[in-house]
């Protein structure tokens, strides 16, 4: 639908756990967000941001501390799309990076 993707869909089972990419600070979480469902954003420092959107669960709160491994959610569907995935972005000063140049 012409719709640019900023991020990388993993796909999976439903309810497969998400894990942070990274030590940081939750500092956005909301039930609906935009098309994505129940969506959290960590603050990693350094203006390094990683989102993380289409959970059936989220398990973690705004103001949370996590660490680099930590279970913070579960992957889900969204709306009239079953299909399970993460959609997952990673965003330096606000704007969205290829998640590529960053994972192992």
């Amino acid at each position: 639908h012409n719709m640019v993707n900023k991020g990388i869909n993993i796909q999976a089972y439903s309810a497969r756990d998400v894990f942070a990419a990274r030590s940081g600070k939750v500092v956005f979480y909301c039930v609906d967000f935009r098309g994505f469902g129940k969506t959290l954003i960590i603050d990693h420092g350094e203006g390094i941001f990683t989102v993380y959107a289409r959970n059936s669960q989220v398990l973690v709160k705004s103001g949370d501390t996590v660490n680099k491994g930590e279970l913070i959610s579960k992957i889900g569907s969204y709306g009239s799309d079953k299909s399970a995935y993460l959609h997952f972005e990673i965003r330096k000063s606000g704007v969205a990076q290829n998640p590529f140049f960053y994972l192992p």
